[in-house]
Formats: structure tokens, C-alpha cells, sequence
């Protein structure tokens, strides 16, 4: 099935894209370009290539589909920061603090271990 989508490219933390006619993840035709970080997105496509590929039965993804329109947004990720809370010290006041009653084991299982 032909597929008209975006293929990522460019740098670490800053991709550009090509709009790519593929097949089976196997790209036939490079169609345009998307930079989504550009001081005004830029989006570049052929459309008599485009309108080519469409004639022969490609499918435009969801992304493609909003850019064409021009109602595609690109989010950018942003990782979530997790704070890492430290516990606040219980401060237990003198006389609250209840200690359970300690007796020394009387039998020689509880001694030794239920297991020797």
C-alpha cells in the first residue's frame, strides 16, 4: 500500500522532515519538506507529484493530511520533570511513642529458626 508521510531527519533535538511517498516502509519518491523549528514553519511540497500519487491510490497519513489543510500543529516534546520529594522527619513528641512489649523467645523452634 502506498503511503504519503513524514520521515524524520536533522539533528538531535532538531528534527526536519520529508514527505515521503513509501511502500512498505521503503521510500519510491521524496515529494517536499517540513521544518516545524524554523522562525515560521515552513512546509514545501509538489503537488503535481502529490496529486500524481494519489491518482495512483497512495493514502496521505493523518500528519501529511493536517499540513496539506494547514490545521497541523507540531508538539514538541517536552519531558515531564519528576520532583523528587523528600520525606519530612517525624517528630514524635516524648510520651507518644507506644513501644511494643519485648519477651525473649521461650521454645527452641522460635529460637533456632523454624526450619533447623
Amino acid at each position: 500500500m502506498l503511503v504519503v508521510k513524514l520521515v524524520r531527519k536533522g539533528k538531535k533535538n532538531l528534527p526536519s522532515f520529508r514527505v515521503a511517498v513509501t511502500e512498505r516502509n521503503k521510500v519510491i519518491e521524496f515529494l517536499g519538506s517540513y521544518y516545524p523549528y524554523s522562525k515560521s514553519p515552513r512546509f514545501a511540497v509538489s503537488k503535481e507529484h502529490l496529486e500524481r500519487w494519489l491518482k495512483s491510490g497512495a493514502k496521505l497519513t493523518p500528519a501529511v493530511e493536517g499540513l496539506m489543510k494547514g490545521k497541523y500543529e507540531f508538539k514538541r516534546y517536552v519531558p515531564r520533570k519528576t520532583e523528587i520529594e523528600s520525606p519530612e522527619p517525624v517528630i514524635e513528641k516524648p510520651g507518644q511513642a507506644e513501644e511494643a512489649p519485648t519477651e525473649p523467645p521461650t521454645s527452641e523452634e522460635e529460637v533456632l529458626g523454624k526450619n533447623a
